[in-house]
């Protein structure tokens, strides 16, 4: 077997495991017109995580982040995004929502949680544009390799500069 044909099989094994790794998460509703989205769970090393997804036309985001887009996205989307996009990020409880190496070997697991959370909660709200960004090298390479593939679970493209995240639906 060539060592690209394992890489691949070894990559797929590992999607199937964060794609199989469901808890239920329970989600709450945190604003008035537009509404804001938090869900908790308690991950497989017992510690805490939180999910937000936030309402874009709220937040008061980086001028890199709309330049971004800017360079990014297609006009048409662009226009639109920031006014009924979402911004999704989590993170440990406690500890906040940087890199920490406290999941452990059971990171992959947290994150097909988080992933699964975010994917059902998206196709039930019907929300067509997500941003998330990254700063923390590891995240920017996990989310680089991730966005791709949550995208395709919604039926939406993606584009990133490896620190900002849009994804969509045209």
């Amino acid at each position: 077997m060539k060592k690209t044909e394992l890489q691949q099989i070894i990559r797929e094994e590992i999607l199937k495991e964060l794609f199989d790794t469901k808890e239920p998460v329970k989600w709450k509703a945190d604003g008035d017109d537009e509404a804001d989205y938090s869900a908790t769970f308690t991950g497989p090393n017992d510690r805490k995580y939180v999910i937000n997804m936030q309402f874009l036309g709220y937040l008061n985001l980086p001028d890199e982040a709309i330049i971004a887009s800017g360079n990014l996205l297609p006009d048409e989307v662009n226009d639109v995004f920031f006014d009924q996009g979402y911004h999704v990020e989590f993170g440990d409880t406690k500890e906040g929502k940087g890199i920490t190496g406290l999941a452990g070997t059971d990171a992959s697991k947290i994150f097909g949680i988080v992933l699964n959370a975010i994917i059902g909660k998206i196709k039930r709200q019907k929300i067509d544009y997500i941003f998330f960004s990254a700063k923390e090298p590891s995240r920017k390479a996990l989310y680089k390799k991730m966005a791709p593939l949550i995208a395709s679970k919604l039926g939406m493209k993606q584009v990133n500069d490896g620190e900002y995240y849009f994804l969509y639906k045209e």
